[in-house]
Parts: structure tokens; C-alpha cells; sequence
């Protein structure tokens, strides 16, 4: 696998000119090299599952004007439908299960206000109230960095739910003429980066998708201070010494080098980073495969930034920068055909190693139905 750094450090070799200048053009056209590739073609590696939560949160209100809702990180953006249900009474000025809309007035991370209708006035409150109130919200938002799902399906219980997309905004608005709330999920709709659901959820539900992410720009130069103290095979937990581990570092890779030392040699291979939980310890999406390291090993490692481009073919982006750099930068025909080259023969590659394959049948012909089909007939793609 080719790091950021790994690959504007060769992109500097091959031009034979490593002034920042140079790599910071190379930067620029690996990315666009990068975002061209990922968006040619639905590639089945720039999809990924993530499930989330619809949950019927406590939440807190004020008797005052306007209410004031209270919900640690709830989430909710600006135009988000949610509604109340209690198990005592709600202030004067709310009615359980009406729809209600998050208001750009008083919204913070942990504080909203409403309205009753999208960008109205807050809803003000009075009287008295009761019991422990809770809210819900038809909408629930897609994970940071990705785009539409493909499909998903909804958890409730012992039972799993498979809605049907609804494909536009009027037949979605019609559905909702009329509000209805249960369990049993039988449509969905994504508008401005959230999912809808349809029936609105009565209770809490878990949801299931498969979402398209979006690539970044690399910038992140690979990190290597201090070293590998103890990681265990088949765990995915590794803790270092010395190291300086950021949050920002989940979604990178890490690889501990492979040595002739027994007692502190990784396996070589690049572990996607899952989350880093304090500055000495993070946790790996999938379980470490190599020889474990116990306490003092001083293992040696690189954290690096990576696009979604899986190996061996994350190199694409390399000859494709190369090809333009020689085209019209520092005109070489010869070196610009090379790399035109090893790009196209490596895409043509990935493009066999991913991409979807569909039989058409052009003509099967007459005759009985258990005579075997002609392959000549079919073509794939």
C-alpha cells in the first residue's frame, strides 16, 4: 500500500525534482487523480456498512418562553422533524406525537429549540408538566463522509425490516399527508443527508446501510514517533510507548515493520485504524494477524494516510499524476506514453479485479428449454 507520503516521495523521485514546489503539485494531481478514478464507476471499495441508532432519547424542557429542549449531542440539524411522547404530561404548548421541526434559534450541540413548523417561531411553554418525557425523529443522519446508501433495513427486535426507497420528494411528501407512527418500516427516502423513515418510528429501532464513501484530499504526512509495546494476535488493541496517538488518526493505517528480530518484528501488513482511545493505545478494524509483542518489545511502525483505493492498484493515481506532469509541465513524450500506459494496463486490471461483471444473453435461440445455452451468446461486462 502507497501512503500519502509514499507516494509525493516517489512521485518526487521519478520526476527527478523534489522541491516543495514539485510535491506540493504533486499532492494536487495525485488527489484529482485519486477523486477521477473513485468516481468513475460504482467501486465496490468505496462502500461500507455502518449501523445506527434510532433512539427514544430522554430529553429535558423548560417551562419558559421559548422551551428549551436539553439533549447531550442529540444530533439534530436545522429542519429536523422529531416529536415528544411522556410518560406523564408535557408542558402547555406541546401535544405528544405532533411533528415539530428544529429551529436555527437556540440550537447548540447539547440544546434546540422548535416550532411547529419548518423555520417558524419557537414554540413557547407554560403550566406545568410531569413524568419523564422522550424524543424521537423520523430523520436519521448519514455518518460524516459518505453519500447515499444503497439499501437499507431496519432492526426491530427479533425482526428485520427491508423499506423500499421512495424516489422522489412529492411521493415522499404525499406519503407523510397523514402521520403515522409504528415499528414496521416499509419506506425510505435521503434528502440533504439523512435518511427518512416511513412509518415514523414509535419506539427505538436500529438501522443497517451500506453508504458510499467519500473521498478526502491526503495531506497527512506519516507519523512514526515512539514505538509498538504490546499487541497480541488475534486482538485488536495495540499500545505503544513513547507515541503521541491523536482521534484524528482512526481511518488511517498503521503497519508494524517486519524485522529479523524475533521479539519485536511485526507482520509488515497495513491494519486499518478503527479509533484511538488515549495517546498510547488505539484499536484496529480487524484483528492484528502477526507474532504478538509483549511489554517492551519496541516495535517500529508507520501510521499512515491512505485513499480508498485498495492494493495493489492505489499506485494508479501515481502514473496517472506522472502522465500529466509529463504532458504538460516537463513535456516528455517518451515518459508521458510510459506512464499513460501503466495506468491504463493497471485500470484495466482493477477494473477486472472489481468491476461488476453482467451477463447479457443476446439470443437464446429456439428449440427445447433443456438444451444447454450457447456462451457465444452471452456477453460479459
Amino acid at each position: 500500500m502507497q501512503s500519502y507520503t509514499q507516494l509525493r516521495n516517489r512521485f518526487g523521485d521519478l520526476v527527478n525534482n523534489s522541491s516543495s514546489t514539485t510535491l506540493t503539485l504533486a499532492d494536487n494531481l495525485i488527489n484529482f487523480a485519486i477523486k477521477r478514478i473513485s468516481s468513475e464507476k460504482d467501486w465496490p471499495w468505496l462502500w461500507r456498512q455502518y449501523t445506527v441508532s434510532s433512539v427514544a432519547s430522554t430529553v429535558t424542557v423548560t417551562i419558559a418562553s421559548p422551551g428549551v429542549f436539553t439533549l447531550t449531542g442529540h444530533g439534530f440539524n436545522i429542519g429536523t422533524a422529531v416529536y415528544f411522547s411522556t410518560t406523564g404530561a408535557l408542558p402547555t404548548g406541546l401535544t405528544a406525537g405532533t411533528t415539530y421541526y428544529v429551529i436555527a434559534a437556540g440550537l447548540t450541540a447539547n440544546a434546540f429549540e422548535v416550532s411547529t413548523q419548518i423555520g417558524g417561531s419557537a414554540v413557547n411553554t407554560s403550566g406545568t408538566q410531569s413524568g419523564t418525557h422522550k424524543v424521537l425523529t423520523q430523520n436519521i443522519a448519514l455518518p460524516a463522509y459518505t453519500q447515499k446508501p444503497q439499501s437499507i433495513y431496519v432492526t426491530v427486535g427479533g425482526y428485520r425490516y427491508s423499506p423500499e426507497e421512495v424516489a422522489n420528494r412529492d411521493d415522499w411528501d404525499d406519503m407523510n399527508s397523514v402521520q403515522v407512527s409504528s415499528d414496521i418500516c416499509t419506506n425510505y427516502f435521503v434528502y440533504d443527508n439523512q435518511i427518512q423513515l416511513f412509518p415514523r418510528p414509535s419506539s427505538s429501532n436500529v438501522i443497517t446501510f451500506n453508504a458510499r464513501r467519500i473521498q478526502k484530499d491526503l495531506a497527512i504526512a506519516d507519523y512514526t514517533t515512539g514505538t509498538i509495546d504490546i499487541v497480541t494476535n488475534g486482538s485488536t488493541l495495540v499500545t505503544g510507548s513513547g507515541t503521541s496517538w491523536t482521534t484524528p488518526m482512526a481511518g488511517r493505517w498503521i503497519r508494524i515493520t517486519e524485522s529479523n528480530t524475533a521479539t519485536s518484528s511485526g507482520d509488515g501488513y497495513w491494519y486499518e485504524i478503527d479509533a484511538v482511545t488515549s495517546s498510547t493505545t488505539l484499536i484496529l478494524r480487524r484483528p492484528y494477524a502477526g507474532t504478538s509483542l509483549t511489554t517492551g518489545a519496541g516495535g517500529t511502525y508507520i501510521i499512515g494516510e491512505f485513499s480508498l483505493i485498495p492494493e495493489p492498484h492505489d499506485t494508479l493515481p501515481l502514473f496517472q499524476a506522472l502522465q500529466v506532469y509529463f504532458t504538460s509541465v516537463d513535456p516528455n513524450v517518451q515518459k508521458a506514453q510510459l506512464y499513460g500506459q501503466m495506468f491504463k494496463e493497471g485500470y484495466a486490471q482493477m477494473f477486472r479485479d472489481y468491476g461488476s461483471k453482467v451477463n447479457v444473453v443476446l439470443d437464446e435461440g429456439a428449440g427445447d428449454d433443456d438444451e444447454p445455452m450457447n456462451p457465444n451468446l452471452q456477453v460479459t461486462y
